[in-house]
Order: structure tokens, then sequence, then C-alpha cells
């Protein structure tokens, strides 16, 4: 059996590093399109929405510098306006995202380069008499394989 592309093994540990949070709890899936009912508890959804690649070291076979975004994207359906509930959940994220942060100089036990935050959008709206909302705090991930080797982080 083939190992899983290094993408994958990101997205892997970063569920596993966000699960248990405060108030999204195990409710942490891989994938935006999770169907979550209208009285949802707090969910956390994680996926990777496209990468760059860019050749960076020569040899054979040359090395990829791969830079991915990551979404994680908390959602909420609650009878109070989400708002600060949502703003909880980004705090949460941010806080246990760094925790990703070895003490080497990589991220993930060397699996990645760099996972900076870019970006944070939040959505609120009222749907009868629930109001939901969302937040997504996007990453730029960068990480390097070798070309042709996607399931080795290098």
């Amino acid at each position: 059996m083939m190992a899983d592309h290094v993408r994958k093994q990101i997205r892997d540990a970063v569920v596993a590093r966000l699960t248990g949070l405060p108030s999204t709890g195990n409710r942490v899936y891989v994938g935006r399109t999770r169907p979550l009912g209208a009285a949802h508890k707090p969910t956390l959804l994680i996926y990777t929405r496209s990468e760059t690649a860019s050749r960076t070291v020569k040899g054979v076979p040359p090395k990829l510098d791969r830079v991915m975004i990551l979404d994680v994207e908390g959602r909420v359906s609650l009878a109070d306006v989400p708002d600060d509930t949502l703003d909880q959940i980004a705090g949460e994220i941010e806080a246990a995202m760094w925790d990703l942060f070895d003490g080497r100089g990589t991220f993930i036990n060397g699996l990645a380069m760099d996972i900076k935050p870019v970006s944070t959008e939040l959505i609120a709206e009222a749907a009868g008499e629930r109001h939901i909302g969302g937040v997504r705090v996007e990453y730029l991930v960068t990480y390097r394989t070798a070309e042709g080797a996607p399931t080795a982080a290098v």
C-alpha cells in the first residue's frame, strides 16, 4: 500500500491537533461538504483548496516547494447571535495551530517548513429561529517533496 500524500498527512495532523478544543470538542472533520443538522453543535471542517509548486532545488530528482491553502472552518447553529462564539472558535484554532510548531524551525515534526495564517472570514445569518454562522481561518502551508515522490517531506 502506498503511503499518503504529504498534503493528507498534514491535514490529518491538523485534525488530530484541533480535536478536543473547548468549543468544538471531537466534532472535527476533513472536508468542506459535510452535512450538518439544523441545530448542530459547533463543528470544525478541515480542508485544502489549492496548491502551487515550484522547483527550488536542482538535482535528481529536483525538489518541489509546495504552498497549499489549508482552511479551518468553524460552523455554528445557535439561538443567539453567533459572533462571540465564532471569535472564540477562531482564537482556539489560532492558538492550537501554533502548537504545531515543533521548536526546531519546522512544523508537524518536519512535515511542513512553515504554517502561517493569512486571512479570517466570519459569516453570520439568521435562518428562522436560529442563527447560523461560520469562521474560516485560512493558512498557507509550505512543505517540500522530491518531484515524483509526494508521500515524503524532504
